[in-house]
């Protein structure tokens, strides 16, 4: 069973990920680690000084690999992922894909207590944050609704989400 989570920053898709794994006894990968693993560097410092364009390769070439070699997993992938390089057909094709989808608003108040931390917004004031998710998320919700389901999250608890993924797994196994 291969199970990715999309959607975006700061929508739980790791925290999520890593309850779910336990839950299915399944190995449990982040594709933003991997990277900054790879790479000796953090996906900030690799977005400054090598720009949006070189990570998006390297993130493509990484995604690749683990969706053809791994046969068992959750990933949670970065919230830009599916919307590059036709990942989210790759993500479709080789995983059960689960678009984690959050509210603007909710996503705003997350992300405002850790903008440091992300390099696409670690400069932006806060009103300049909540129009960045905004658009942000008006585009990308594009590509996060081709998943293959949608789990809306706003509401409900960590662990809420992660029976509600397991059982869409398992009922679909069957």
């Amino acid at each position: 069973m291969k199970i990715t989570l999309i959607g975006y920053m700061g929508s739980g898709k790791t925290t999520i990920g890593k309850m779910l794994s336990k839950e299915l006894n399944l190995d449990f990968y982040d594709l933003d680690a991997l990277i900054v693993e790879n790479n000796k560097d953090s996906i900030y410092n690799l977005f400054n000084k090598e720009g949006e364009l070189y990570f998006r390769k390297k993130e493509h070439a990484l995604l690749k690999k683990i969706l053809k070699q791994k046969n068992k997993y959750v990933l949670s992938v970065g919230g830009g992922t599916p919307c590059f390089y036709n990942n989210i057909y790759l993500l479709n094709k080789y995983s059960n894909t689960f678009y984690l989808k959050m509210d603007s608003y909710i996503l705003f108040k997350r992300l405002f207590l850790e903008k440091e931390t992300r390099p696409l917004i670690s400069k932006l004031s806060k009103n300049e944050l909540f129009l960045f998710i905004i658009k942000h998320l008006l585009k990308r919700s594009y590509f996060y609704e081709k998943s293959l389901k949608k789990i809306n999250v706003c509401g409900k608890s960590k662990y809420d989400i992660v029976q509600e993924i397991v059982l869409s797994v398992r009922c679909s196994c069957n």
